[in-house]
């Protein structure tokens, strides 16, 4: 294409190779998006490796604290033979005593540690009743649409890293444990719907779940921290104390207010008297 120069000379304008141009656009694109996928790749890789370095020291705690469980357990083996084959005299009866009090206490001890190394282990996790999910349901993806429009808050499939229904025990009806060796015709009654565990990704949603759960009231579903077994056995014992106005837990942690309006952290196996 010619054009005219301000001192009126005609020139010609260059040329632009558009397919040259178009090229070098997919191959920027092509490295954008390799890079992008390196970086995600990275990610989950890096958020695996966390997973199985928690999963490793969870066993090696595990089994450190099942070879001091069964050294208690040998002790008291050996203080009931020798209460079984020894004469003891009121002396070395309340040294006998004092040795199994020793090794209560030890034992508590060792399983409070356990008790610890297990809840810390569910510190992401929560427990959503009432929930029920069909059979072909993606477990993931129902809870994010529960959580979004129950609790009014954002959640996205990301944020979760597995969501799946704990199995129930079936519940049996009175005829059922009256005969309980008999064999039913029509097996045992099933529960209601099933209780579904949540992990998060990270802690602050966790929380962030839990502190909106005050807009489940009055309807048929409910959000709990997922405690350990003697965590939640604490809770019941001291929720039941005639003593306590309410009992809560947060951060695997039971609290209790009493009537006296004292504010109490009881662990496991501690009296409130």
């Amino acid at each position: 294409m010619k054009t005219r120069s301000e001192g009126g000379s005609v020139g010609v304008a260059p040329s632009v190779d558009i397919e040259a141009l178009v090229n070098t656009a997919c191959q920027k694109a092509v490295e954008v998006l390799r890079s992008e996928l390196l970086k995600t790749f990275s990610d989950i890789t890096a958020r695996l490796e966390l997973v199985e370095r928690r999963l490793s020291v969870m066993d090696q705690t595990t089994v450190d604290h099942g070879t001091a469980l069964n050294d208690l357990s040998t002790r008291v083996m050996d203080i009931q033979c020798t209460l079984d084959n020894t004469t003891i005299t009121a002396t070395a009866t309340d040294c006998v005593q004092k040795e199994i009090e020793g090794v209560r206490s030890e034992a508590r001890a060792a399983i409070c540690t356990a008790n610890d190394v297990e809840q810390y282990s569910r510190r992401n996790n929560v427990r959503i009743r009432g929930l029920a999910i069909c059979k072909d349901e993606d477990c993931r993806s129902a809870v994010v649409a529960f959580l979004n429009e129950k609790l009014q808050v954002t959640v996205t499939t990301e944020d979760i890293e597995a969501a799946h229904i704990l199995p129930s025990r079936p519940e049996l009806s009175d005829n059922d444990n009256a005969n309980a060796s008999q064999p039913s015709s029509q097996g045992p009654q099933q529960r209601g719907p099933p209780v579904i565990i949540v992990r998060f990704w990270e802690r602050y949603m966790r929380d962030n779940v839990l502190r909106n759960r005050r807009r489940l009231k009055k309807t048929r579903f409910a959000i709990i921290e997922d405690l350990t077994a003697l965590n939640a056995k604490t809770l019941t014992r001291v929720s039941k104390d005639p003593n306590v106005v309410t009992a809560w837990s947060w951060s695997g942690k039971v609290h209790a207010i009493t009537k006296s309006g004292d504010k109490l952290t009881v662990k496991p196996f501690q009296s409130l008297h």
